[in-house]
Parts: C-alpha cells; sequence; structure tokens
C-alpha cells in the first residue's frame, strides 16, 4: 500500500476507469422528453427575468441568507476554537488531563460532524416546525465539529518541547495557551475559516430548498413553476453574493491584526460563545416541540421499524457506491479536463467558469435538472454529487498548477515530448501529492453530502429518512442515522489512512 502511493500521478487518473460503467448506465436511463426543457434552462442563464418585483425578492431572500450564513458561520468558528483547543494533544499534556475524556470528547464530535446540516434541519424542522433558527442551530452543529478537528489537528503540529518546557518553569496556564496556540489559531482561521463562509452560504442556500427560508427557498419555487428565467435571476444574485464575500474577506485576510484589536476579538467572542450557548438553551426550552406525542409514542417502539433488512441492506450500499463514484469522479475528472483541453489560457479559462456555476447551483437543483431527462438512479445521483465536488478540486488543481514552476515543463517540450505528456510530468506530477491530499480530506464531506442528492435522487439512504421522517417513525430515523454515522466514521478513518500515507 505505501508503495502504490508513491505514485500519486497514477493514483489520480486511475479513478477514471469506474467512469465506464457510470456512463453507460446514464445512457441506458437517458430519455429525449426533457431535452427542450434543459435547453431553455440553459438559454435562460443569460436572459433572466429583470422584474423589479423579482429583483426586489431577491435581494431581500440574498439577505436573509446571508445574515443566516454569517451567524452560523461566526458561531461555528468560535465553537470550533473552542472545542478544538480542548480536544488537542496540547491541551491535556499541559493541563496533565485523563486521555478517556479526550477520545470521548473526539469521539462525540466525530459522531456530530458524520451527519450532514441537511439531515440536522430536517429532525429540527420536523420537531419544531419551520424557524430560521433551525437553520442557524443546523448549520452550527456539524460546522463546529468540522472547525474543531482542523483546528485540532494544527495545534497537534506544535512542537511538544515547548509544551515540556512550559510545564517545568510552571508557567502560568491560561497564558501559556494563548502564547502557543493564537499564531495557528489566526492563520488557520484567516485560510480555513474564512473558505467556510462560503460553505455556509451554499448551506443556507441548500437548506432554503427545504423551505427554511432565504435565497434557496426561492430558487426551489421558481423551479417548480418551470421559471427559469426567474431561477436564474436568483442563481446570479446567489453567485454575486458569493463573489462580492470572497472579495470582501480577501480583504480581511490581507489585514494584519494588532495586539488591541485581537484582544477585542477574544473578548466578542467569548460574549458571543455565551450568547450563542443562552439562546440555544433558550430555543430549545421556549419552542416547544411540534408533534410531540407521536414523537414519544414512536421513538422507542421496536413495532414502528417497516425497514426489511434486506431492501435496507441495498439503501446503504447504494449510498456507499453514490460516495464511492462521486469521489472517483471528483479526484480523476479535472486532471482529465486540463489534459483534454491541452491546459491551454482558453481551456483553463472555460473550466474555471463551468466550474464556478457548479458550485453556485445546489446540489438538489443541480439533480433536479439532469432529472428532467435521466431516470433516478445511483449513476445520477453519483454524477450530481461528482461534479459539484469536481468543481472545487477543479478550483485548487487549477490554482496549484499556476504556482507551479514550468521548469520540467519546458524542458520536456524542448526535447520534444508531446504537450500531454509535458503537462502531465512536468506540470501535474510535482503537485499530484498535495491533490490528493485535498481530496482526501474533500472524500469526507462528499461521504456526508450523499444524504443531499439521496434525498431528491429517490436512492440511498436519504429517499428513506425523507419516508420515515414524513410518517414520524423515529425508531427507522435513528437507524438510518445510525448507519450514516458508521458510514461517515468508517470513511473519515480510512481518508485519515490515506492522507498519513500521502504525507
Amino acid at each position: 500500500m505505501k508503495n502504490l502511493y508513491r505514485y500519486p500521478t497514477i493514483i489520480s487518473f486511475i479513478p477514471s476507469i469506474f467512469f465506464i460503467p457510470l456512463i453507460i448506465n446514464l445512457i441506458t436511463n437517458f430519455h429525449f422528453g426533457g431535452i427542450d426543457l434543459f435547453l431553455k434552462f440553459i438559454s435562460s442563464a443569460f436572459n433572466p427575468s429583470l422584474d423589479n418585483g423579482i429583483i426586489l425578492i431577491s435581494i431581500k431572500r440574498l439577505i436573509e441568507t446571508f445574515t443566516t450564513a454569517l451567524i452560523s458561520w461566526l458561531i461555528s468558528l468560535i465553537f470550533g476554537v473552542f472545542l478544538g483547543i480542548i480536544t488537542s494533544d496540547q491541551f491535556f499534556e499541559i493541563l496533565n488531563l485523563p486521555k478517556f475524556i479526550k477520545i470521548s470528547l473526539k469521539f462525540s464530535l466525530t459522531i456530530i460532524r458524520s451527519i450532514h446540516e441537511l439531515v440536522w434541519c430536517l429532525l429540527l424542522m420536523q420537531i419544531y416546525g419551520i424557524n430560521s433558527s433551525v437553520a442557524i442551530i443546523a448549520i452550527c452543529i456539524p460546522y463546529s465539529s468540522v472547525n474543531a478537528k482542523v483546528i485540532s489537528d494544527q495545534l497537534n503540529n506544535l512542537e511538544i518541547k515547548n509544551i515540556e518546557s512550559i510545564i517545568q518553569i510552571k508557567g502560568n496556564i491560561f497564558s501559556s495557551l494563548i502564547t502557543l496556540f493564537w499564531s495557528p489559531i489566526i492563520n488557520t482561521l484567516k485560510n480555513f475559516g474564512i473558505y467556510r463562509f462560503e460553505c455556509a452560504l451554499r448551506s443556507t442556500a441548500i437548506l432554503g430548498l427545504f423551505g427554511i427560508g432565504g435565497i434557496g427557498t426561492s430558487i426551489y419555487l421558481s423551479f417548480q413553476a418551470l421559471n427559469f428565467k426567474e431561477l436564474w435571476t436568483y442563481l446570479w444574485g446567489l453567485a454575486l453574493l458569493i463573489i462580492s464575500t470572497k472579495l470582501l474577506f480577501k480583504k480581511i485576510k490581507s489585514y494584519k491584526f494588532d495586539p488591541e484589536f485581537s484582544l477585542t476579538i477574544i473578548i466578542l467572542s467569548i460574549l458571543l460563545f455565551l450568547f450563542s450557548i443562552y439562546y440555544a438553551f433558550k430555543f430549545l426550552t421556549e419552542n416547544n416541540p411540534l408533534n410531540l406525542d407521536l414523537i414519544t409514542l414512536n421513538s422507542f417502539s421496536l413495532l414502528n421499524i417497516k425497514l426489511v433488512p434486506f431492501e435496507f441492506l441495498e439503501l446503504i450500499s447504494e449510498t456507499i457506491l453514490i460516495s464511492l463514484f462521486a469521489i472517483f469522479i471528483s479526484i480523476a475528472l479535472p486532471p482529465i479536463l486540463i489534459v483534454i483541453f491541452d491546459n491551454t489560457f482558453g481551456g483553463k479559462l472555460l473550466i474555471r467558469s463551468i466550474a464556478f456555476w457548479l458550485r453556485v447551483i445546489p446540489p438538489p437543483v443541480l439533480i433536479m435538472i439532469l432529472l428532467i431527462f435521466n431516470r433516478p438512479s445511483i449513476s445520477l445521483a453519483a454524477l450530481t454529487l461528482g461534479i459539484h465536488n469536481a468543481a472545487i478540486t477543479s478550483k485548487l488543481l487549477l490554482n496549484n498548477l499556476d504556482n507551479v514552476g514550468r521548469e520540467n515543463y519546458l524542458a520536456l517540450r524542448s526535447i520534444g515530448a508531446p504537450k500531454k505528456i509535458s503537462f502531465i510530468i512536468g506540470l501535474f506530477s510535482p503537485q499530484a501529492k498535495s491533490y490528493l491530499a485535498y481530496c482526501s480530506y474533500r472524500a469526507d464531506i462528499i461521504i456526508r453530502e450523499t444524504a443531499i442528492v439521496s434525498s431528491i435522487g429517490a436512492v440511498g439512504l436519504g429517499s428513506q429518512l425523507i419516508e420515515s421522517l414524513s410518517s414520524f417513525a423515529w425508531t427507522e430515523v435513528m437507524v438510518i442515522l445510525f448507519s450514516y454515522c458508521s458510514i461517515s466514521t468508517i470513511g473519515e478513518i480510512i481518508n485519515g489512512k490515506i492522507k498519513s500515507y500521502l504525507n
């Protein structure tokens, strides 16, 4: 296995083998009935509705989306920092705490982040109804855990000798923690944390598709009415919001914080942390759960499980296959497309443009568009999730290629090597390992995102989750959640092994 990872370039292209059964299945399920409708959708992108009423609704919904995403992002960052610190090896080393506490905390966070925010939202909506606070809580729960993992991993890279020195001289614990942790935490928040805001915007839009409000709700209603011009007005608005926030946070990222401002950030973060706990507690106690009788009656009754074991195993298998095929697409598709377009400026510009829109269009909308001319299947769900994530991995790959030295490439071209071979050996190979490392991190997200496409695509555990929630079969819901947690946790362990080999 270790020898295999010495050839990251080859590994990056190997998953393309699985494109063959995927394409065959998609062709088999293809039908021409929706082609006209699909072409109408594409043409409407260049002719969106400019009606004043639609634009005003778009602005209002975008403000709702931005506000929800911003609050969720800030709270999840603060909780992520706190949880990342208390689950780091250095924290337990300094305080000399029992290791079983750290193991228990890390296991709990693994379970929390294994469930996608959409699933959290559907659960909370079923219990508390439609509420803007539900969206914030649903995003904060898994995001806090993901942020905690990233921050904890960064803190674990600190030199252990510094910690031992502090312990030996009996330095103040609180000031020592700040001294050791402040710089890596700020660097992580500047790089990873800012990127998470874009993720929060997309998550808020996705939750809106399921009735929680914001631009997602308007997108879904327009799609249901097949009003594609109106739909593209909302999508263009979402795209402009993502671009503008990116530019804003790029400015913030380049800003150097002075000590006084840093102290202000700490104080405000602590206040927001305490307020968030208070607000969450108040929300959970003051908002009476809807359908409480149905929840109580069905919670512990094993007789309400109507899942046939064989069919349930089939749903689990479908979910795993969707995840695997989507991971293969997200790894192999970007380098293949770049090779096809000969790594030219025009080709890269085309890939970047298409990738941008595949990131903007929420996966549920994407699969509904593809369902216009294709029957529901594992392949369709995998394609939807795969191309959405390939749009994200392609962005990283293209950025890395722009920063790689071209000496090897030019040398190969000078001796007459074909352009495609020169690209693969001279440009792609030097950064193939880092590309695979990022893809292995992305694989964790893909496994969790399977819940999105399977809930719409009528395959996998997501479709059964929707059905069980609608019938208030809470025992079935618990079984499905346990299955999701198991698949995600096993996937995270495997990806962790892969990353350790790559490093």
